[in-house]
């Protein structure tokens, strides 16, 4: 079936591939689609192929075979199992477990809890065959599959059925050896499309998850399950190696597990003619169909490297996992791994929200196996000949136990896997496992950084004088006396953009001395809009509302509270986000911090409020016994040694914590305040504040601001404005 020449040119598409995704966005995105048809292709006969092979295996048998081959397979499972979930366990604990969440909300009208798109027993069970087809929920089929089978199998033996469903089995195959001589073609497409839709970030932050599943795979793959079975069969390692390669070649050409099931086959069949030649030999290959049919779900152990994946992601979002929820892991992985490898990312998906993780996790999980597949494939590889080979020769009585392949098998295992530990625990001391969020590193898309360098804090002008001010009013005043600030705009061609730089994550300066954050995003992309300048001018929380009813600005940005006095004074946009009251606590203190009560319990409590006309009085509010202190912003709020917490907003809070290490987020119970953000506009100021809200939903349904969400404020979010 293989062309010698085929990994050859399977190599040049590669390094092809990687090129192109280099250099070469446009022609990446022009052949993008014939990677996509490639893996549909290979996977289009899979069900085909999995249904037809259970059936005819299973109606060919004997009752009484059907029974003993039951006996005699599950403890082969559980040996594989067992020694896959050892394997995990090593992986996973080089990650260090999250202790404290970066946010702890301890607020019960705040709980929220999405159920899971698909729960275990639709995966097990469906009560619609078709959607299971359609939803590719391999468990399912295969349980549906193997209660045909069995119906078939009691029932008279129906040979045009049988014949017809054989047929079917061996066309899939053949068109398997059809699609394998695209390869070269699919896997330059596939490469380049993966290394240009790259996030660096996550790449970087995920290294060491990459490089540990990798390389724990490998060892599982190549050494522990080939070598294992040395210990129970009458063959050396390089004969298994040796009958074995052409089946790893063709899974690793393809990235696709079930592309080397024919070659198992052919494979088990030779070492069963060889070793059990006395045997019925049409029995013999009716064994292992059925075996091999079945082994493709339960024995899919590249799956369940997710297990490793979820840890990681953990401690990847900051989200502490609970002690029974890491006791139940194991199990529900078992449960949700079985499958196809495309169906790990449902697997993903339905843990993911079991363990209240944030949406991103399917995304990084899809980004990282972009690399790890191949390892996984080759393992599950491994695992389908391991089930294969051991099931055959338990059912036929040729199985023998070899004390010393054993212990050179774990030996050898033990030294592998310690060095992969020692390594995962030395990179995550020097190379940065979570997730790119430290707020003062981010910086704007570069698009919009490119149009100017006008968000320079170093080069943010003072406030216009009075006369200016003045002047400008005077320019934009109508015929009823009220000053058109949206004419002013378009006349003067420049958009005046009010700002605080200290307010994580909307407004604030970031380490390269630049103004960034969502706010700053939503004014860039505003004015790019109408086709105007921008200009950033600061200004002072205390004298907010009179800068804007002089005119000194046309828009008030920076996290802005939508309060009554506001809405008297100046024009307020339609509010794109709301947030709950928060608190900035030490991590090792968050506990004392749950209640509104506990915290008024504390003696000589102290509270740090910037200074806002808002949130101070605000804070005196909320916790009357503490004494209250009025800094000018939060940059230094890490050095006061004499302040218990600070008080913001959560995702405020949020984005100040996760910037600076030993700090968290608190949402207090029995605290019912919460913040509604908006922008603010000079006093009667319609046109401006209609545009703005219109030219805002236009983002919102075009996916802008969800995607901003995601970048500043929260990355679980997927949208901020649907208020």
């Amino acid at each position: 079936m293989l062309s010698k020449r085929l990994p050859l040119f399977v190599l040049f598409g590669g390094v092809a591939g990687v090129l192109i995704g280099l250099f070469s966005p446009l022609l990446t995105a022009v052949i993008a689609p014939v990677g996509n048809i490639y893996i549909r292709l290979m996977e289009v006969v899979v069900l085909p192929y999995l249904i037809s092979s259970l059936v005819l295996g299973l109606g060919q048998l004997a009752p009484q075979n059907a029974i003993k081959l039951f006996k005699k397979s599950w403890a082969s499972y559980l040996t594989l199992w067992a020694t896959t979930f050892i394997v995990l366990l090593v992986a996973a604990s080089t990650v260090p477990l999250v202790e404290r969440a970066a946010v702890v909300n301890f607020s019960d009208t705040l709980a929220t809890s999405a159920g899971p798109n698909s729960s275990l027993i639709d995966l097990l069970v469906p009560d619609n065959f078709f959607q299971a087809l359609t939803n590719n929920y391999i468990p399912s089929i295969v349980l549906i599959g193997l209660i045909f089978g069995i119906a078939v199998q009691q029932s008279e033996k129906p040979a045009e059925l049988l014949a017809m469903l054989s047929a079917i089995r061996v066309a899939c195959i053949r068109i398997w050896g059809w699609i394998v001589f695209l390869a070269p073609v699919g896997v330059c497409a596939l490469f380049a499309d993966t290394i240009g839709s790259m996030d660096p970030d996550g790449y970087a932050a995920m290294t060491i998850y990459i490089v540990v599943v990798m390389l724990s795979a490998l060892v599982l793959g190549l050494w522990i399950l080939p070598m294992m079975l040395t210990a129970f069969l009458p063959m050396r390692y390089w004969e298994i190696m040796s009958e074995l390669k052409e089946a790893f070649l063709i899974s690793i050409v393809t990235s696709l597990s079930v592309a080397s099931l024919p070659m198992i086959q052919s494979a088990a069949q030779r070492i069963a003619r060889k070793h059990c030649a006395n045997e019925n030999e049409s029995e013999q290959r009716e064994i292992i169909q059925t075996t091999l049919s079945i082994s493709y779900p339960l024995a899919q152990i590249g799956n369940f490297f997710i297990l490793a994946f979820l840890l990681y992601a953990s401690f990847y979002f900051f989200i502490p996992l609970s002690g029974l929820q890491l006791l139940e892991l194991p199990f529900v992985t078992l449960m949700s791994g079985i499958g196809s490898p495309t169906s790990s990312i449902g697997a993903v998906s339905f843990m993911a929200s079991w363990l209240n993780m944030p949406s991103e996790t399917t995304n990084l999980y899809v980004e990282t196996m972009a690399i790890t597949r191949y390892a996984q494939v080759l393992a599950s590889v491994a695992g389908f000949a391991f089930i294969t080979f051991l099931v055959t020769f338990t059912f036929y009585g040729r199985i023998r136990f070899d004390i010393k392949r054993f212990a050179l098998t774990v030996a050898v295992a033990v030294v592998c896997l310690s060095g992969i530990w020692s390594l995962g625990r030395w990179g995550g001391t020097h190379i940065q496992l979570h997730s790119e969020t430290n707020y003062l590193a981010m910086g704007l898309p570069d698009e919009l950084q490119a149009l100017g360098d006008q968000n320079l804090v170093s080069r943010l002008g003072p406030l216009p004088s009075a006369t200016a001010n003045a002047a400008t009013a005077a320019s934009g005043k109508g015929d009823d006396g009220r000053v058109d600030v949206l004419g002013l705009i378009q006349t003067k061609s420049v958009l005046r953009v009010g700002i605080n730089p200290n307010v994580m994550p909307f407004t604030y300066e970031n380490n390269d001395g630049r103004l960034v954050g969502y706010d700053v995003e939503m004014m860039y992309r505003f004015a790019q809009s109408m086709n105007v300048e921008l200009a950033f001018i600061p200004y002072s929380w205390q004298t907010l509302t009179k800068d804007l009813a002089d005119y000194k600005f046309d828009i008030a940005i920076g996290g802005i509270y939508i309060t009554n006095y506001r809405l008297e004074n100046v024009t307020v946009s339609n509010p794109y986000y709301e947030n709950p009251l928060a608190l900035i606590v030490r991590t090792d203190q968050i506990d004392d911090f749950s209640s509104r009560s506990k915290i008024n319990a504390i003696e000589n409590l102290t509270i740090a409020v910037f200074d806002d006309p808002v949130l101070v009085p605000q804070a005196k509010r909320s916790f009357p016994s503490a004494k209250i202190k009025v800094v000018k912003n939060y940059d230094g709020l890490a050095e006061l040694q004499d302040v218990d917490a600070a008080i913001w907003t959560l995702e405020q809070a949020r984005a100040w914590a996760i910037s600076h290490e030993g700090f968290s987020t608190a949402v207090p119970r029995d605290t019912a305040s919460r913040f509604l953000f908006g922008y603010l506009m000079p006093p009667n100021s319609p046109s401006l504040s209609d545009y703005l809200n219109y030219w805002m939903g236009l983002q919102k349904d075009n996916g802008v601001l969800a995607d901003m969400a995601k970048r500043w404020i929260d990355p679980a979010a997927t949208d901020v404005s649907g208020i």
